[in-house]
């Protein structure tokens, strides 16, 4: 069975909520079908017997860290401290490396009262929790500041340095090609799950497009998703139409953002 048979949003491909127990899964989430398909797609990926079941060496998941994994926000910390000089030893790394964090942990956007390492998405943290449950491998695409990149990953989500994958700030003009150089090199598979966020990363849709069965989740800019779920971006080279198989708008499918937020009450979903 492929996956788009089972990424179209439709009783048979999405289940529904089955008792408490699901609930505690993904909490911050609203009940959507959305996040029940989510669970049930990487659920099938690490059992085994399933149509889908990926062997443990290749369950490997690609993430974007700015508007994905933690907010814009942090673009306000980028380039704030400066890098050790050409020539300096490896103890003024790691003195560069302990003030981007003490930075992070000490100083956040004017008028908010949180500190820039709060700024992670609450939603995201039970993601990259519940993949490593199912013994996910999660990699991280930093297109920016890569230190405060590789900073928010560890302090946020127990994942080490090395699995930050730094890439050109130029995203728009990256090409999946170039993006699965960048990719391959560092892993050397192919990822079964990509995140991503809205129409600027069109470069890694198409890469992942390419892949069978292949779980794609776009974080969405947009305030729903009622008028474009899932999203759908014409391939140029006159192939079939790729498109994501969640598209996640966080007005509409997260009870809150932050840790520090409360969660608000909804009702069940079928978005």
């Amino acid at each position: 069975m492929q996956w788009s048979s089972l990424f179209l949003y439709s009783a048979v491909s999405v289940l529904q909520p089955t008792g408490g127990e699901r609930d505690n899964i993904l909490p911050s989430w609203s009940s959507t079908t959305a996040r029940h398909g989510i669970v049930e797609s990487i659920e099938r990926m690490a059992r085994a017997g399933s149509p889908e079941y990926v062997k443990l060496d290749d369950r490997v998941a690609v993430l974007v860290g700015d508007g994905a994994l933690w907010s814009e926000a942090l673009a306000g910390a980028d380039n704030e401290v400066m890098p050790p000089e050409a020539g300096d030893n490896f103890g003024s790394f790691a003195d560069y490396s302990e003030n981007v964090r003490a930075h992070l942990s000490l100083h956040g956007p004017k008028a908010i009262g949180a500190t820039y390492r709060e700024f992670a998405f609450q939603p995201l943290k039970e993601l990259v929790g519940f993949l490593k449950e199912h013994h996910f491998q999660i990699w991280v695409l930093s297109f920016g500041d890569h230190e405060v990149d590789r900073t928010m990953a560890e302090l946020n989500y127990g994942l080490p340095r090395f699995r930050v994958i730094e890439v050109t700030p130029h995203a728009t003009a990256l090409s999946s090609t170039d993006l699965a150089r960048t990719i391959w090199e560092r892993i050397g598979t192919a990822p079964q799950i990509f995140l991503g966020r809205s129409h600027s990363d069109l470069g890694l849709l198409k890469l992942a497009g390419k892949g069978e069965g292949v779980l794609k989740i776009q974080i969405s800019a947009s305030q729903n998703t009622s008028t474009h779920t899932p999203d759908s971006t014409p391939d140029k080279s006159g192939e079939q139409q790729n498109s994501w198989s969640f598209v996640i708008s966080p007005n509409e499918h997260w009870l809150r953002k932050y840790s520090w937020q409360a969660p608000s009450e909804r009702t069940y979903s079928k978005n």
